[in-house]
This record gives structure tokens, sequence and C-alpha cells, in this order.
């Protein structure tokens, strides 16, 4: 549970920069959401515990395919660049949800 802090910056928090962030985890978040969001999840999530799966964004993918995918080559193309998969994962995805049956 994330415990509630003050929502200023502790005196001492001018001295952090992206230079001198003490672990490679914060290195690598700094450069994603910037300095600042960092610095604030470091005041008031310290100690916790974080973890992003790697497939977090399946069902959202698969919600936009469903969504997006009409039939034609053009969309088959489109879905494929914007969901950063294959055309064998958009077919399985409308397979589940019966709406295409493949030709096998």
């Amino acid at each position: 549970m994330i415990r509630h802090q003050e929502s200023e910056e502790p005196a001492w928090a001018k001295y952090i920069t992206e230079d001198n962030l003490p672990t490679e985890d914060l290195q690598y978040l700094c450069s994603i959401i910037g300095l600042e969001a960092t610095k604030k999840l470091m005041f008031k999530a310290a100690g916790e515990k974080f973890s992003i799966h790697a497939h977090c964004n399946q069902a959202y993918k698969r919600q936009y395919i469903l969504e997006h995918f009409d039939g034609t080559r053009r969309s088959m193309f489109d879905t494929i660049r914007a969901c950063k998969t294959t055309q064998r994962y958009v077919y399985k995805v409308l397979e589940e949800r019966g709406k295409v049956k493949r030709d096998k």
C-alpha cells in the first residue's frame, strides 16, 4: 500500500538530478517519465515494489483489434503496425471472438 506523504518536495530534493539517481531502475524510469515524475515516485512510494508484466497491454491490443480490424488487407496492415504484432496474432484474436474463421 502506498503511504500518504506530504505533497511538497523535501528541502533536499534539489540535489536529485538525472546524473546522480542511485539505481539503474530509477535512471531508466527517469528516461521514460522524466525527473519530476521519478522524484515524486521516490518520495511517495519509497519501499514499494512495482511490477509491470510483459503482457499487461494484451487486453487493450485485443480490444483494439476487435474494434478496428474490418477484414480488409489495408486494415490488417494498419492493425499489425498499431499493435506491433503479427497477422497470426490478429487472426488468433478474431478466432477467439468468433469473428473470423480461417481456412486451414
